[in-house]
């Protein structure tokens, strides 16, 4: 069922309480969705949000996508590149490319409202919950000034990745792919460096499925390295300061056996499952 306002969502999730049903609440339904619930909740036509200054408010349902268009057009950066609504990008705390420069949304939102059966909160520390707690329903996020140029500079192999930190890169993407490493460094300045492919804009991670997705936490290039010649994925990316290793395909059984801890995008982490049991003691959120 789809919600148009904040008030209607908090109805659901008091009804569901009530009740004694499990609801999941979604976006566009595009990522993440769970089996087990009872009815699905979708904020997709909560789609406002208006910019002011440096920052943009937003009900859950407004496509990131748009934000970003209309904050380009008045010369304005959205440091996310997430394909989904506000909702789910905080819910989330998908890291993209610009997370070198900008952080993962969480550093870059300034606050954030979560429904729950006794009201909303206001606290950023939902931000990354996974939707297991309550409902996000409005967050207010930072904005920042659209660089006028991007340079990226792409090579195979590895050796140049300290050098490449010292220029201070808006994005440094590191990813591996039948058998090799590839370096992605995007600046908002030409930068010295000799044996690099250059264009224009910053590279983009294209990943088809999340069903074969798993998460390794971890920020520097020998841990990733490990990780990947460890569980042999078709396919791996790190995201300098991201704190995250993405890994699509990989061995899990040799992550286990190594004791590498590994999760799903949609599977929250332990604070917030302990937070489940006080603020959602009864389940109904999926």
């Amino acid at each position: 069922m789809d919600v148009y306002s904040e008030e209607e969502l908090f109805k659901v999730i008091r009804d569901a309480y009530e009740e004694g049903t499990k609801i999941q609440v979604l976006g566009d339904g595009r990522h993440c969705k769970r089996e087990g619930a009872d009815e699905y909740v979708y904020t997709r036509k909560m789609d406002w949000f208006e910019i002011k200054g440096q920052s943009v408010e937003a009900l859950a349902g407004a496509e990131v996508s748009k934000i970003r268009k209309e904050a380009s057009e008045e010369g304005l950066l959205l440091p996310t590149l997430y394909d989904g609504t506000i909702g789910g990008l905080l819910a989330t705390n998908t890291p993209s490319p610009l997370s070198t420069a900008y952080g993962n949304p969480k550093d870059f939102t300034n606050w954030v409202r979560l429904l729950t059966p006794y009201g909303g909160i206001r606290w950023r520390v939902f931000i990354g919950s996974k939707g297991v707690v309550g409902a996000i329903s409005r967050a207010e996020l930072k904005l920042y000034p659209k660089p006028s140029k991007i340079m990226t500079y792409e090579k195979e192999g590895v050796n140049d990745i300290e050098k490449l930190k010292t220029f201070s890169p808006l994005v440094l993407l590191v990813d591996y792919e039948e058998g090799k490493f590839r370096v992605h460094a995007s600046y908002t300045r030409e930068v010295g460096l000799k044996g690099f492919s250059v264009d224009e804009g910053v590279p983009v991670v294209e990943i088809t499925s999340e069903k074969n997705e798993v998460i390794v936490e971890g920020d520097d290039f020998e841990s990733f390295r490990k990780v990947v010649e460890l569980s042999k994925p078709a396919y791996a990316y790190w995201i300098w300061k991201s704190g995250v290793f993405v890994l699509i395909n990989a061995d899990l059984e040799a992550l286990r056996k190594s004791g590498v801890k590994y999760y799903t995008r949609d599977q929250p982490k332990e604070v917030y499952l302990k937070l489940k049991k006080l603020l959602d003691f009864k389940g109904i959120f999926a």
